[in-house]
C-alpha cells in the first residue's frame, strides 16, 4: 500500500466528521454544476480519490441514468463509500482499489472523470493525467479542482497545487475549456477549477 494512503486508512471512520471533509462541499457543489453544464447525460461518472463518497452521494441524485464508479487507495475509505453511497437502479456503485497513475479501465472507456482535492496525494501528476487522457471517451469530460493559493503564498503549497492547464496541455492533448476559481472555499484555501474535453 501506497505510504500516502495509510493515514486514509485510519481517518476513514471519522473522516465524514472532519473540517476538511466540509470545506470539501463547495468544491463538490461547484464540480457536479460544470459536469451538468458540460455533460448532463454521462453514462459513467468515475470520481478519482473519492474517499468516503461524498460527492457520489451528491452525484446519484444529479446523474440517476450514470453508472457511478469510485476510486480510492485507502481500502477503508472504500469501505466506508460503499456503506454511504446510494445505491443505482441496478445496484450500488462500483469501488475501485486503485491510484490515478494506474487506472484500471480500456481506452476511452469513461465520459466523465471528477478529481477534487486529491493532488496531493499523487506520486506522479503527469502519469495520472495521461492515465485520465487515456480511458477518457470522445465526447468526455474531466473536472479537476484542488487548492490553488495566489502566487505569493503558492511555495509554502507546493504539495497541494493543481497540475495546471500547462500540464494539461503539454501531458493530454485534452482541451481545457473552463478555467476559474471555485466560489465559497475562501482565502486561506483558494480552490480553482479545471475542465477539459476530448474533441
Amino acid at each position: 500500500m501506497a505510504a500516502s494512503a495509510q493515514p486514509f486508512e485510519r481517518w476513514a471512520a471519522t473522516y465524514d466528521q472532519s473540517l476538511i471533509a466540509t470545506l470539501a462541499d463547495p468544491v463538490h457543489a461547484t464540480v457536479l454544476t460544470a459536469a451538468h453544464h458540460h455533460l448532463p447525460h454521462p453514462r459513467h461518472l468515475l470520481d478519482l480519490g473519492c474517499g468516503t463518497g461524498r460527492l457520489l452521494h451528491k452525484a446519484a441524485g444529479r446523474f440517476p441514468a450514470a453508472h457511478l464508479i469510485g476510486m480510492d487507495a485507502a481500502h477503508a475509505m472504500l469501505t466506508v463509500a460503499r456503506r454511504t453511497t446510494p445505491a443505482e437502479a441496478e445496484g450500488s456503485p462500483a469501488m475501485v482499489r486503485a491510484r490515478a497513475e494506474q487506472l484500471p479501465f480500456p481506452d476511452a472507456s469513461l465520459d466523465l472523470i471528477t478529481a477534487t482535492l486529491t493532488r496531493r496525494h499523487w506520486h506522479d501528476v503527469r502519469a495520472g493525467l495521461a492515465e485520465i487522457a487515456r480511458v477518457l471517451a470522445a465526447g468526455g469530460v474531466f473536472i479537476y479542482a484542488d487548492v490553488h493559493p495566489p502566487a505569493p503564498r503558492r511555495r509554502w503549497w507546493r504539495r497541494c497545487e493543481p497540475g495546471g492547464r500547462h500540464l494539461l496541455d503539454q501531458t493530454t492533448g485534452l482541451r481545457v475549456i473552463e478555467d476559474r476559481p471555485v466560489p465559497g472555499c475562501g482565502p486561506l484555501l483558494p480552490c480553482r477549477l479545471l475542465v477539459a474535453g476530448r474533441s
